[in-house]
């Protein structure tokens, strides 16, 4: 913990604290006994002494329950050695876009839906996809994907949601350059 501490500030002030205690007081019988477990607590500290403008997004995992063996099941891919490229496209007559996997091993493609990671969600993604999330997809199957894709999701994602493809994406919706060069070819 003491490389988190920075002796310039407190991690929370005493107002915050009562907050803090105040809320779990009242909710204490919804709460699981592991709410402050010390992954918790570390979590809750890397959160408040952040120094960073970014928002942590991996605290809280969407795709924790998400396992890649599902490739294996579908028989699009043995193990996680067989190369994978992650692409994306737009569907010219609905405007939806597409993720597509491409086993460079067998020349095998499997459409990416959103059903394939959540059995109940739907068989489209929408117009848009923000940038972290495609990154996050790759990661859990082990994908790959190229610059040009993924200056394409980010060009995508910024026209559908600020109206113009150039305009400036905020850093909360882009991966963070260790996860996006884990991601590149």
């Amino acid at each position: 913990m003491s490389n988190t501490q920075n002796s310039s500030f407190s991690l929370l002030n005493q107002k915050e604290i009562d907050s803090l205690i105040g809320f779990l007081s009242e909710q204490k019988n919804s709460l699981d006994s592991d709410v402050l477990s010390q992954k918790s607590i570390d979590k809750l500290i890397k959160l408040i002494s952040s120094d960073s403008d970014r928002i942590i997004t991996d605290v809280f995992d969407p795709f924790a329950h998400v396992d890649n063996s599902v490739l294996a099941t579908l028989g699009f891919r043995e193990d996680v050695s067989q190369l994978c490229e992650l692409k994306f496209s737009v569907n010219e007559t609905t405007d939806y876009i597409i993720l597509t996997a491409y086993n460079t091993v067998t020349n095998k493609e499997l459409v990416i839906t959103p059903n394939l990671i959540n059995a109940n969600d739907t068989t489209d993604w929408g117009c848009s996809i923000s940038p972290v999330f495609f990154n996050r997809i790759a990661k859990v199957f082990s994908f790959k994907y190229t610059q040009q894709t993924h200056d394409a999701v980010c060009n995508c994602f910024a026209k559908h949601t600020y109206g113009d493809a150039n305009h400036k994406i905020p850093e909360i919706y882009l991966p963070v350059n260790e996860k996006l060069l884990e991601c590149l070819i």
